[in-house]
């Protein structure tokens, strides 16, 4: 959820953005690239062969422990400061 909320408000700003003529071509391409990197650290810890053996609630607990931290404290700033 903190990350639709995160993609959200980057869409909002390219928006308002690209109608009053500024180039938001940058903001969309860097947005995308720290998702996929972000995205492409887990899929790589996910196939860690320490992790693979890990019994699956463990494994999925590691998991999100280290997915949400960085969204949801992204997702909290920019919520406290729009809101």
């Amino acid at each position: 959820m903190s990350v639709a909320w995160l993609t959200f408000l980057v869409w909002m700003i390219c928006v308002w953005g690209g109608s009053a003529g500024a180039a938001v071509g940058g903001i969309l391409a860097t947005y995308a690239a720290c998702l996929a990197g972000g995205a492409a650290l887990l899929v790589a810890l996910a196939f860690l062969p320490p992790v693979r053996r890990m019994a699956p609630p463990r494994r999925a607990l590691l998991l999100c422990a280290v997915a949400c931290p960085v969204p949801l404290t992204l997702a909290v700033v920019t919520l406290a400061g729009v809101g």
